[in-house]
């Protein structure tokens, strides 16, 4: 084979292989660049979410409440964080803030589907109710915060 056709193809060789490598490497950095861009988005929708749900919470508060935990603002409460979830943020959740969510809304459902509690909505619950309502709140907003990283050290 001459010399010349040998260069020929040795380049030609290379320059596919060149041609081959870029090209992936460059459909690699667009993914990420997407995948970036996608999780930055998420994050802010996420973000804005968190924050409607978060003074929906409010009548749960363990330190200082507003006034005492009710029948009736257990009630009022979930009906507005089931409102959140189907008008706002539902779709927001991930899978580790959707578990505590889901049990604070069972705990609020036992308390609202309750026939004694019911008769007399205005009594103050005791704390056989309020103590599970406090810590199953608490532990949805820990997982709010980590979702959105506000109680994490900056990265930089």
């Amino acid at each position: 084979m001459n010399a010349t056709l040998l260069s020929l193809l040795t380049g030609l060789i290379s320059g596919t292989i060149t041609a081959v490598v870029t090209y992936f490497a460059t459909l690699s950095k667009v993914r990420l660049d997407l995948t970036i861009e996608y999780d930055k988005e998420l994050h802010q929708e996420r973000l804005k979410a968190y924050q409607a749900l978060w003074p929906k919470l409010k009548p749960l508060a363990q330190y200082s409440p507003e006034q005492p935990l009710k029948y009736q603002i257990v009630k009022d409460t979930s009906e507005k964080m089931r409102d959140w979830y189907f008008d706002t943020g539902g779709i927001f959740l991930s899978r580790e803030s959707r578990e505590p969510y889901f049990a604070l809304k069972k705990e609020m459902q036992v308390i609202i589907d309750n026939p004694e509690l019911q008769s007399n909505k205005d009594a103050q619950l005791d704390s056989k109710w309020i103590k599970p309502l406090h810590e199953l709140a608490t532990t949805l907003r820990k997982a709010l915060s980590d979702d959105v990283g506000t109680r994490r050290r900056p990265f930089l």
